[in-house]
């Protein structure tokens, strides 16, 4: 029993002599950094498609009309765009991308919803240009372009039905030009009508053979280029109405110089004087003739041109026809003045001294 208390006595003081021992060091583990998270890096590339992408939906949105149908939410998709591009340029990657993540979807919605307002309004614009078209005549004078119009039209009507919006809204802009070049196409043979029967062709032959190759380009061009037809129609008409311009401009110059002539001739024998109320009714023709002429009124100022003449050739030969008379009746006069001279001078002769002696005094 003693035994056991002595080793129990001597563990305890080892325990207490160990724990008064100085302690090793500490060794600090060494800190870890942690990186700071600063997001995921923008790429050129990502932001070129972003901002070509936006690019793309403003341009289609503008060319559907947004900006005018629809203007206050343009100007908001505006708005972010502005801000995009701006820090876009300033490389300001994370603004430019929010902002043109946002434009994005904003010019999407507009292009949307403009197609169908652009597809309706076109609807209704090609079918007032069918209507010219048809009133102009074009199903007799210009078949083959009325032709590729209707198909143009029936085309955009089938793309409308199936929902198709925007090929609607771009079919129908076509039909509309083409029924547009039907109208002018029609139009412009019926001035290169006029001009044939007045022979005006050859005054200006390098318009007139102009004018006909456009009207030619019409028909060949309608189906594919509905555009480029339209244009054509458009210069065939200007180029025949220069030619009918011109035309009467040097027909009725010529006119007015005839007219004038005979005014000319009839003022060196006084006739506004011997023909004093002849005159004055030519003149009046002639002073409105000369206004239309100064307003490029041709064909008006060509028939009145045409009166005057006329009129002044009238004039002229009834004042030489008095004239006529006036000189007879003073060659007359003097014969018979010179007859009486004769006379007296022979008198003289019988008598003498040229004295007739006085009544009561022989």
């Amino acid at each position: 029993m003693l035994m056991k208390r002595v080793s129990i006595a001597v563990l305890v003081a080892v325990v207490i002599v160990s724990g008064c021992a100085t302690k090793p060091p500490v060794v600090e583990e060494p800190a870890v950094i942690e990186p700071v998270q600063t997001g995921a890096i923008i790429s050129d590339s990502e932001l070129s498609d972003l901002h070509a992408s936006v690019l793309a939906a403003r341009k289609e949105a503008f060319d559907l009309g947004a900006k005018d149908n629809l203007s206050n939410d343009y100007a908001a998709a505006e708005t972010r765009y502005v801000a995009g591009k701006t820090a876009l340029d300033a490389d300001d990657r994370p603004t430019a991308k929010a902002e043109l993540s946002a434009a994005l979807p904003l010019f999407e919605d507009l292009v949307t919803r403009s197609a169908r307002l652009a597809a309706e309004t076109g609807r209704d614009n090609a079918a007032s240009a069918r209507e010219r078209a048809i009133a102009s005549g074009a199903k007799a004078t210009s078949p083959v372009t009325l032709s590729a119009a209707d198909a143009l039209r029936d085309a955009a009507l089938a793309a409308f039905d199936s929902g198709d919006l925007r090929n609607a809204a771009a079919l129908f802009r076509k039909a509309a030009l083409a029924y547009d070049a039907a109208e002018k196409r029609t139009r412009a043979v019926g001035v290169k009508t006029d001009v044939d029967t007045r022979n005006f062709g050859p005054l200006d032959s390098g318009n007139y053979e102009l004018a006909g190759k456009k009207l030619d380009e019409v028909d060949t061009t309608i189906a594919d280029a509905p555009e480029t037809a339209n244009d054509a129609a458009s210069e065939a008409l200007l180029r025949y109405n220069l030619v009918l311009r011109n035309g009467w401009e040097i027909t009725v110059t010529n006119g007015r110089e005839a007219a004038g002539e005979y005014k000319v001739e009839a003022e060196n024998i006084k006739a506004q004087v011997a023909v004093k109320d002849d005159y004055a009714a030519a003149m009046s023709i002639w002073n409105e003739a000369m206004t239309y002429y100064a307003n490029e009124d041709y064909a008006t100022a060509f028939d009145l041109f045409a009166q005057a003449e006329v009129l002044f050739k009238a004039v002229y030969e009834k004042a030489a026809a008095k004239r006529a008379i006036a000189e007879a009746a003073l060659l007359t006069a003097a014969a018979s003045t010179e007859r009486s001279s004769i006379i007296v001078e022979e008198g003289d002769a019988i008598l003498g001294d040229g004295t007739i002696p006085a009544a009561g005094n022989e």
